[in-house]
């Protein structure tokens, strides 16, 4: 999985396709025993946010100064996010559980009734579009939960895969059915590196000459 230092913050790379599938992201080896963990505080999920498009730097900046002034609260923020990640993982790749849904569906619905419709700056495609509040120090929470509410309300939602790479399941996009890898050129490689290496084991297994008996 490939990552980059971003304000001295070690985030993954976007390769979902959409913001809610690279929030997903942030969390590595689904599954395995020791799973990578990308958000481990809340500036992580912070700067995580501004660099996948979901708030503006200015907005950012705004809730990381409400944050720091109220560390039990961003706390509890972060464990609210990692709790819905874990929901929503499974819910895109088709788990019918009642309860990872449920939980979902709270906070997009609590998303929803935060949001305000605000007019859109002129040439900015739309005419309106909704809006999180970023003067509190859930914005975070509500912006992720905003993009599972867009992302599970559409076609998109339909077409979500996992990358098979060894510690990866990262999720993205898949549109035409013909993606394999979250990125060739990682977990891709990866996987040809170790097969390569298991085609050289096995032919020199079959090639290796049987021992002689030593004589007395």
């Amino acid at each position: 999985m490939s990552s980059v230092v971003v304000s001295g913050l070690v985030l993954p790379v976007s390769v979902g396709g959409h913001p809610a599938l690279d929030f997903c992201n942030t969390r590595a080896g689904w599954g395995a025993r020791a799973p990578k963990e990308y958000l481990l505080s809340y500036d992580h999920l912070a700067v995580w946010s501004r660099e996948v498009g979901v708030f503006r730097p200015s907005q950012v900046a705004a809730f990381r100064r409400t944050a720091t002034a109220d560390p039990v609260a961003a706390q509890q923020v972060l464990a609210a996010a990692l709790v819905l990640r874990e929901a929503a993982y499974a819910v895109l790749l088709g788990s019918r559980s009642a309860s990872e849904f449920s939980v979902v569906a709270a906070h997009a619905s609590a998303a929803r009734g935060a949001a305000t419709l605000r007019r859109s700056p002129s040439g900015g495609g739309s005419l309106a579009r909704w809006t999180i509040p970023v003067d509190g120090v859930n914005a975070p929470l509500l912006g992720v939960a905003a993009q599972l509410d867009d992302l599970l309300s559409s076609p998109l939602s339909g077409v979500v895969a996992a990358c098979p790479g060894v510690g990866c399941g990262w999720l993205f996009a898949d549109p035409r059915r013909r993606r394999r890898w979250c990125d060739m050129a990682v977990c891709g490689n990866r996987a040809k590196a170790r097969r390569h290496a298991e085609r050289l084991a096995a032919h020199r297994a079959r090639h290796v000459p049987p021992e002689r008996p030593i004589r007395a």
